[in-house]
């Protein structure tokens, strides 16, 4: 996947995606150009299949828990279903606030919010 993306090199998604982001501290970050590494679906592991799931179809995902090289996380979706997948715990997000350019991996994440 390569090297870290510098912090003012903020990927710049396909489609805009507005999210209120909290993490393992509590602090709360409203962003927009929300992604997952640049893409606009959030990828992991269901059971033994790859998944990715497009943003539009998410109202949130939260983390449960950590496990070895993956997060387990809880995805709902806006048809009011939820499914479990794992992310791998070094996948990056990316977004821009208000503030600037903003970068977490999902395993310091509690919780992201999609705003309508």
């Amino acid at each position: 996947m390569g090297g870290a993306v510098p912090a003012d090199k903020t990927p710049t998604p396909e489609k805009n995606f507005a999210v209120r982001v909290n993490d393992r501290e509590g602090i709360q970050t409203s962003l927009n150009q929300f992604s997952q590494e640049g893409k606009v679906s959030l990828a992991g592991k269901r059971g033994s299949a790859t998944v990715s799931i497009p943003f539009e179809k998410i109202s949130q995902f939260q983390i449960q828990s950590v496990e070895g090289s993956d997060v387990q996380a809880k995805v709902s979706l806006r048809t009011q279903e939820s499914l479990d997948i794992k992310i791998e715990k070094k996948a990056k997000f990316y977004g821009k606030a208000d503030f600037g350019s903003f970068q977490i991996e999902v395993k310091d994440l509690k919780a992201v919010n999609f705003l309508p």
